[in-house]
């Protein structure tokens, strides 16, 4: 046999093997190459069109819309998530948090490589200058930190606050007002720090810098390279957030592709969204709730049949699914739908005209007779539509409702001048600052020597002992916190000191192309930038 012959035939079939085997894995390579689905194209900005304009940058005073420009720019120690209602609270410049077990002392650790815009590092002494800042200067939100006696710094990273009264303290640094971390380079001089943030400047941790701002009009954010959480994976890289005040505008602009993002379009608008492809209409629960604050100390509202009578009549289900288009839900009490504090079971009025009609016999109204004071704000047009039903509902109880549009100065003047002389029933929202109960619970009913927003004139010192202890037990006892709460609740809705109305949604009209986009109800209308991103 020959040997040559056949390691020739041999190696002839190894390299035929080979060859088919190089061929499979090409062909497999450039199939799996050829059916790999393209990756989209990123936008690189995007355009929010706003409702409004925003007073001040400041971050220690801003307490109006500021927070959709500064939840993106500063950071707080502490992030509310609302959609872990179990376990809201997680970390943001801090990294932990505990507390001493009488609820007085709380000690943060604080997150390290941090920079802020300006290139200081964030530590301890930051956060310490800030909060002092706030407090010292006494505006927008800096009621907040009423609790907080002194601040120490351990270490750089490391921060202690002692509280002269217990206070869930972790809730109040995750607040959407005066609780935004600041380089303490600012100027030194308070006046002079405002009008250098008035300029358009700005001293945070956040995603996002000012690159330029034109007051009324629009600001232009871009991001910030060094930020600590990094830029891997899709993200903007600017953003043009534009004062938008016109309805009809806001809604041509979201069509047109001309906006990424709008709020605050009138329901009447929605319908012929739903159908478009290129958008997506969210709504979320807001933590806002529409009331009617009833007058406890003019005759006939003094009279707590008469209130009650009054709640019985309104049409709660017309406002929710004719004026709202069922984009919100009949309020339960003070506290609105998703938040903490909130109970599904609470005991409410509903729209009854024959038991209204019993109370007003008790009463000593059989045949009605009253003539009821309402006022709400210029312009509202949801106030409007909603006084106009309640006028037809007290007709029929032979009850007259005198409903007075009014300036929002005119309207707060008449409230908080003598309860004797204001209104009957006022309308207005509310919306917490930071999220607990007792923001809504003490700022509408808790008992006050000078009217600032309990236009019910309420005065109760079982109420007002209920909801201090339980502000006071919400840091370290929530479930004992949450009872009295109920409680108190329980008390204010029976006592009829307010027409609990509806709790609102956040409608947000996004371009269908945005992924990741979740609204945060603890954080009013703001997109959080960094997390999105949109193809082209």
């Amino acid at each position: 046999m020959d040997y040559k012959l056949i390691h020739k035939k041999g190696l002839s079939r190894k390299i035929g093997v080979v060859g088919i085997a190089i061929l499979a894995i090409a062909i497999l390579f450039s199939a799996i190459f050829f059916t790999q689905p393209t990756r989209p194209k990123v936008k690189s900005s995007v355009v929010y069109a706003y409702v409004s304009d925003f007073p001040t940058l400041d971050p220690c005073i801003a307490f109006e819309d500021e927070q959709v420009i500064l939840a993106n720019v500063y950071e707080a120690l502490v992030f509310y998530n609302s959609s872990n209602p179990s376990s809201p609270l997680t970390p943001w410049l801090a990294t932990s948090w505990n507390y001493s077990q009488d609820g007085l002392v709380w000690t943060f650790n604080l997150r390290k490589s941090v920079l802020f815009h300006d290139g200081t590092p964030f530590n301890a002494e930051a956060v310490k200058y800030s909060v002092e800042r706030t407090k010292r200067m006494g505006l927008g939100a800096a009621y907040i930190w009423d609790p907080v006696k002194e601040i120490q710094v351990v270490d750089d990273y490391t921060i202690k606050f002692i509280l002269q009264y217990p206070a869930p303290l972790a809730q109040i640094a995750s607040s959407q007002y005066g609780a935004w971390i600041f380089s303490p380079k600012i100027p030194s001089n308070d006046t002079d720090a405002t009008e250098w943030f008035n300029q358009g400047k700005d001293a945070g941790t956040g995603a996002f810098t000012i690159e330029s701002y034109e007051a009324g009009f629009q600001i232009v954010l871009k991001r910030f390279d060094k930020y600590w959480r990094g830029w891997s994976g899709n993200h903007i890289e600017k953003v043009l957030i534009k004062t938008v005040r016109d309805p009809t505008a806001r809604l041509q602009a979201i069509k047109a592709g001309e906006a990424d993002f709008t709020v605050d379009l009138p329901v009447d608008y929605l319908p012929e969204l739903k159908d478009n492809p290129n958008v997506k209409v969210l709504a979320v629960p807001s933590y806002r709730n529409l009331l009617g604050m009833i007058n406890t100390k003019r005759a006939p509202t003094d009279n707590v049949l008469v209130r009650q009578a009054l709640a019985y009549a309104f049409p709660y289900d017309a406002v929710v699914k004719n004026v709202m288009q069922n984009y919100a839900t009949q309020s339960k009490g003070p506290i609105p739908i998703g938040m903490i504090g909130y109970f599904e079971d609470m005991p409410h009025y509903t729209y009854n005209l024959t038991k209204a009609k019993e109370l007003l016999e008790k009463a000593g109204y059989p045949n009605g007779g009253l003539t009821i004071i309402l006022t709400y704000t210029s312009g509202d047009q949801l106030e409007k539509q909603v006084a106009e039903l309640y006028k037809a509902e007290l007709e029929k109880l032979g009850i007259t409702l005198d409903i007075r549009e009014m300036t929002t100065k005119a309207k707060y003047s008449l409230a908080r001048g003598d309860p004797k002389e204001a209104q009957h029933i006022l309308l207005f929202y509310w919306w917490p600052t930071y999220i607990t109960p007792y923001d809504f619970l003490y700022s509408l009913f808790h008992s006050e020597e000078k009217v600032i927003f309990n236009f019910a004139y309420y005065y109760n010192s079982t109420y007002d002992n209920l909801i201090d202890t339980a502000s006071r037990l919400e840091g370290t006892d929530l479930d004992k916190a949450l009872q009295l709460y109920r409680k108190a609740q329980e008390q204010v809705i029976k006592d009829c000191a307010a027409l609990f109305i509806i709790d609102m949604d956040t409608i947000m009209v996004v371009n269908s192309k945005v992924h990741n986009f979740k609204p945060n109800s603890a954080y009013t209308e703001v997109v959080f930038f960094y997390d999105i991103w949109v193809e082209t």
